[in-house]
């Protein structure tokens, strides 16, 4: 199913998770609400400039998006309203994402920095600095204790979330060249992270041992220009799954590193996917201005 979604290029797409919903974000400043059968059931409006992550919380009842016009906001789906403006960031807001008990927001930006923001307030708790590029990517531990990001820096850090203190920062590098890193995801298990790079290589990484170690490498898909994100699927197997700058969606068998389906449809670079929670259904967005809807069997 192809829906044509947005004014201009799909940045991210996300599954609710409760497996009924879908939110899209765009350059063209608006979120977007979908159900399964692919019709619009929400436009949200407020961003002054294009929309570059959106994230639910774990209830499926708020969002939360990061903007170019610097802000984070959280919005309220039920009456599809703006509930908080995060203020703050000096530069592009490129990242966002709850923690398990919608208490906290932490968002990335071009500005270097991360902040943990408090949902409730709507104040920032604390700015963690150490990155020395854009931060394209974060996400809270299952238990809220920490936060992983990762930058064009080629570094990704982990961050005690009490403290604010980065523990640890793994060197994402090929051939003693750091490569920047696009996105970073953690396992459903909270063993691993997934890191994709502008070397079109998705790296899965024991980041607990150590300053890490590599254990699995997916490639085939192309990126070298965009912040592609790529995710895991845990329905009737484990997969890898990640867009591609050839249009395409791949999939990779989490165990072999094969890819085992190759989705064409798309125009334009496929900046976006995510996989169904309990169905073996994938979303996918795309610069071309369309959502695409796969039942992969």
């Amino acid at each position: 199913m192809c829906i044509t979604a947005h004014r201009k290029g799909v940045s991210c797409v996300k599954f609710s998770p409760n497996g009924q919903f879908i939110a899209s974000s765009s350059a063209d400043k608006l979120i977007k609400i979908w159900n399964l059968a692919g019709n619009l059931e929400a436009t949200l409006k407020g961003h002054k400039l294009e929309v570059s992550e959106v994230c639910w919380n774990s209830e499926s009842q708020f969002l939360a998006s990061a903007s170019d016009d610097t802000s984070v906001r959280i919005w309220d789906c039920s009456s599809k309203t703006c509930v908080k403006i995060l203020l703050g960031h000096q530069d592009y807001a490129f990242c966002c994402c709850f923690n398990l008990r919608t208490t906290l927001v932490v968002s990335g930006s071009f500005d270097e920095s991360i902040k943990i923001w408090d949902v409730t307030e709507g104040t920032c708790l604390k700015t963690l600095v150490g990155h020395n590029g854009a931060v394209t990517a974060v996400q809270f531990n299952l238990d809220g204790t920490l936060v992983i990001s990762c930058s064009y820096d080629g570094k990704c850090c982990v961050w005690d979330v009490l403290s604010g203190c980065c523990l640890k920062s793994i060197l994402c590098s090929e051939n003693s060249h750091l490569q920047p890193i696009s996105h970073a995801r953690i396992s459903p298990n909270g063993k691993y992270l997934l890191m994709s790079a502008l070397d079109s290589v998705i790296r899965l990484w024991d980041y607990k041992m150590g300053q890490g170690r590599v254990v699995k490498t997916y490639q085939g898909h192309l990126n070298k220009d965009y912040c592609v994100m790529a995710c895991f699927g845990t329905v009737n197997g484990k997969w890898i799954m990640s867009g591609s700058e050839d249009n395409n969606l791949y999939i990779w068998d989490l165990n072999t590193a094969q890819v085992v389906e190759k989705f064409t449809g798309h125009t334009r670079p496929v900046l976006s996917c995510d996989a169904h929670p309990s169905e073996q259904i994938i979303v996918s967005g795309s610069l071309d201005k369309k959502i695409n809807i796969w039942r992969w069997t």
